[in-house]
C-alpha cells in the first residue's frame, strides 16, 4: 500500500502539467494568428507547427510514433523494476512519461507538435519542459544515490 502512496503524488503532478500542456495547446490552435509578446519578438506566446523532433530537428513522423511509444514502455518498465525509488526518481520518469505523451497525442491528432512560448529564438511547450525537468530529476537521483569511493 505505500508503494502506491508514493506513485500518487508524481502522478497527480505530471497528469496536472499534461491536461494543462493540452489546454495551452488547444487555446494556441484557435488563436494561431494572434501572438503575444512580453518583449516583441523575443519573449511571448506565439502557435508554432514543430514537424520534427527536439530543436526541430526533421524525423519521419511515422518513426516518431513507432519509437515514442517503446521509450514510454521501457520507462514504465525501468520504473515497475526499480528497487530504490526515490520521489525525484518517480517525479522524474512520470514528468518523462506524461511530456512524450502529451507530445504523441498532437503527432496522432495533427501530425505536428504543437509549440508556443517563445524565449528567445526558442520555442516549446510544457510537454518539452516536462521532459527536460524530468531528465534533470533523473540525473540528479542517480548522483546522490550513486555511492561515493573513497580515494
Amino acid at each position: 500500500m505505500q508503494l502506491r502512496a508514493r506513485f500518487i503524488l508524481p502522478v497527480m503532478i505530471s497528469g496536472f502539467f499534461l491536461c494543462l500542456d493540452q489546454a495551452f495547446k488547444i487555446i494556441a490552435r484557435v488563436y494561431t494568428l494572434h501572438p503575444v509578446y512580453l518583449f516583441k519578438p523575443w519573449i511571448g506566446w506565439e502557435y508554432f507547427e514543430n514537424s520534427g523532433i527536439a530543436f526541430s530537428i526533421p524525423l519521419p513522423q511515422s518513426l516518431v510514433i513507432i519509437v515514442t511509444p517503446i521509450i514510454i514502455v521501457g520507462l514504465l518498465f525501468w520504473l515497475v523494476r526499480k528497487k530504490e525509488r526515490s520521489l525525484f526518481f518517480l517525479l522524474g520518469n512520470t514528468l518523462i512519461i506524461a511530456g512524450a505523451l502529451s507530445n504523441l497525442m498532437d503527432r496522432i491528432l495533427y501530425s505536428i507538435t504543437i509549440d508556443y512560448f517563445r524565449i528567445l529564438t526558442s520555442i516549446f511547450n510544457i510537454a518539452d519542459v516536462m521532459i527536460i525537468v524530468g531528465a534533470g530529476l533523473l540525473l540528479l537521483n542517480e548522483i546522490k544515490t550513486k555511492p561515493r569511493v573513497a580515494e
